[in-house]
């Protein structure tokens, strides 16, 4: 029903939009100026997507705003935590409802965004008409970057953004649709330095350019045919195709995702960002321990700050109960859905026994050679590729999938 927004057209764009704008960038030597023009290079890119899109963040960041403003007001009184659980309440509702209502949000969004451009401008109106029915595109992205914000906030590391600043943050145009969930800390002081754009800065940057493009253009492209399998596996042949298609999904999945986000790191370093890296290697990594402290790492960053650390993850009594709350969060992080809390039960049981295992097997000196090495990287991949068609599939569909999967066993 909903057209298939494609990423690589927005970088596509956004890259040959820095190209055009960075000579200016980098003439300009006040950094509300700077701020400004990559904030309104992000809305512009949103506006070529749809202006309804544009318009529905821009309402988005205002209610942001407000909401730190509201924070801010009850700031130490008694009433403070209360206040605080209901501002994160009302930053989620949207993405919460997308998530669950998917299709009538969606409806409510394009239908509710063009009226309003109506009410503003009718030229405007017309453009957003000329584009296709689309889904709150980086919805999950922004929600958990304005919850991230807000939380700071309240624990005082952050003082309350002018509306401008939440607007630079909001728009930064290489996380918008699809990246790192970055943190406030990684572009507010660096907007501040007016920093000179070095040749390293543009040599870094583009070299991540053209590697996310050829991950995300070449070898990505090649694999896309994997995903085939998760609705041809009945007739896929044997249960050893079936695997096959599975393991080159695994691998569709990483190198698409880690392009887009090597080409969010590559353009920020064109302006003198140094964002966070979001993949390292994950699949070569010899426990589930390992996988997810390099699998986006931006989301594991978020719920390890914000959910494994506060419910007492490492003390040992609360390990376990902060490390299945943990992972429920990275699972509900992609969708509401019972397939969803299984895939994260599934993880957060597979992270117990891995630490209950290492630990009792310290005495026995296990030997760190390329065969126990290799025996490790192994069995994390099969753990992680059994959890893929959670992602894929609706529960209901990955049952008879499974079914099939593990027929050969």
């Amino acid at each position: 029903m909903f057209s298939e927004y494609d990423s690589t057209t927005y970088f596509l764009n956004a890259l040959v939009l820095s190209v055009l704008i960075l000579p200016a960038y980098c003439l300009v030597k006040k950094a509300l100026y700077r701020r400004l023009i990559l904030t309104l290079l992000g809305g512009f890119l949103l506006y070529t997507v749809a202006p309804r899109l544009l318009l529905f963040y821009i309402a988005f960041w205002c209610v942001v705003y407000l909401l730190s403003t509201v924070l801010k007001a009850f700031y130490e009184k008694k009433i403070e935590a209360y206040v605080f659980t209901v501002l994160l309440f009302l930053t989620a509702t949207p993405m919460v409802a997308w998530k669950i209502f998917e299709t009538d949000f969606s409806i409510a969004f394009n239908i509710l965004g063009n009226s309003f451009l109506g009410l503003i401008s009718g030229d405007i109106q017309d453009v957003d008409y000329s584009k296709a029915i689309i889904i709150p595109i980086g919805l999950s992205f922004a929600t958990f970057r304005a919850l991230d914000l807000l939380i700071k906030c309240y624990l005082g590391v952050q003082d309350r953004l002018s509306l401008e600043r939440i607007f630079f943050y909001g728009f930064f145009p290489f996380v918008q649709v699809v990246g790192p969930i970055i943190e406030i800390s990684e572009i507010d002081k660096t907007s501040d330095q007016v920093k000179k754009i070095t040749p390293e800065d543009i040599f870094e940057g583009g070299k991540r350019i053209v590697l996310g493009f050829f991950k995300v253009i070449v070898l990505a492209a090649l694999l896309m045919e994997s995903s085939s399998v998760f609705g041809g596996y009945q007739t896929a042949g044997t249960v050893t195709v079936v695997w096959l298609y599975l393991l080159l999904y695994m691998w569709f999945f990483y190198i698409n995702f880690s392009g887009y986000s090597d080409l969010a790191i590559g353009a920020s370093r064109l302006f003198g960002f140094q964002i966070k890296e979001n993949f390292n290697t994950p699949y070569f990594k010899r426990n589930i321990s390992d996988f997810w402290n390099n699998w986006h790492m931006s989301l594991s960053r978020f719920a390890q700050r914000n959910a494994f650390i506060p419910l007492g993850g490492y003390r040992e009594k609360t390990r376990d109960i902060a490390t299945l709350a943990t992972m429920m969060l990275i699972a509900l992080w992609h969708d509401l859905t019972i397939g969803m809390i299984v895939f994260g039960g599934y993880h957060a049981a597979g992270l117990v026994v891995q630490r209950r295992f290492s630990r009792a097997t310290q005495s026995l000196k296990i030997p760190d050679n390329f065969y126990t090495r290799s025996a490790g990287i192994l069995m994390t991949n099969l753990f992680v590729a059994l959890s893929f068609p959670l992602l894929a599939l609706k529960l209901d569909d990955a049952i008879p999938f499974y079914i099939v999967l593990l027929g050969g066993f």
